[in-house]
């Protein structure tokens, strides 16, 4: 398996070339070490922060953008999507707080990215 990823660990970009030859793993291209970190994870364990919306009752907006507080596998982003589209916040809510608990038993918790009043 070969493939060529544009590096996100900070912010020089670098075009890392990536080989997979059974458990064996060449990476080329990488400035730092995060870098060659960063694409074997890639290959290895894609991982995303997963980021949405969610409904809001008593207030103003009637969406509250939250995020996952680490990165979650890659493949898990589209059902924690359809998860968080199942639930609803109330106002006052202030960034950071939690908003759900253990998505998709990951161990991750969702946490609002700003804070919300309420209604007046």
């Amino acid at each position: 398996m070969n493939e060529d990823i544009t590096c996100i660990s900070c912010p020089l970009g670098c075009r890392i070339h990536v080989e997979k030859k059974g458990d064996r793993i060449s990476v080329v291209g990488h400035m730092c070490k995060n870098g060659e970190e960063y694409a074997i994870q890639e290959v290895n364990n894609p991982r995303r922060v997963l980021t949405t919306t969610v409904k809001a009752d008593n207030s103003k907006e009637n969406l509250l953008p939250v995020r996952s507080r680490r990165e979650i596998p890659k493949d898990l982003i589209k059902r924690g999507v359809i998860e968080l589209s199942k639930i609803r916040v109330k106002a006052p809510i202030k960034c950071g707080d939690l908003v759900y608990k253990n998505i998709l038993e990951t161990g991750v918790d969702i946490i609002a990215s700003r804070d919300m009043e309420t209604k007046t």
